[in-house]
């Protein structure tokens, strides 16, 4: 069985640091599904961190409350449509996103 090589892969290995990797199939979690990726010179799988790395949220629900607050939504206006929608969030952590997702956002 040949591995397919990926020429755009800027991904190093956590565990070696090199860069010789290519992707190995899917690492499912409760709320998403992320890909893994096989270094080919340890041997180790690993999956790559993601700008939501260990966030209890899912990403769509940050990204839709930063939305909110982008519109002009308070804080307690979009915590309260988040509830509507089904998401049990704080203000507190509404703002905490806003502090470290906040400039990610904007600039999109």
């Amino acid at each position: 069985m040949t591995r397919k090589r990926d020429p755009k892969a800027k991904f190093s290995c956590p565990y070696c640091r090199s860069s010789d990797t290519v992707w190995r199939g899917y690492r499912y979690n409760e709320k998403t599904k992320k890909r893994m990726r096989l270094c080919n010179s340890c041997g180790r799988k690993f999956t790559p961190d993601s700008m939501f790395f260990r966030m209890r949220f899912h990403p769509d629900e940050i990204k839709r409350a930063l939305e909110l607050r982008k519109k002009g939504f308070s804080l307690a206006e979009a915590r309260l449509r988040l509830q509507r929608e089904g998401v049990r969030v704080s203000r507190w952590t509404i703002s905490l996103w806003e502090k470290r997702y906040g400039k990610k956002f904007s600039q999109k």
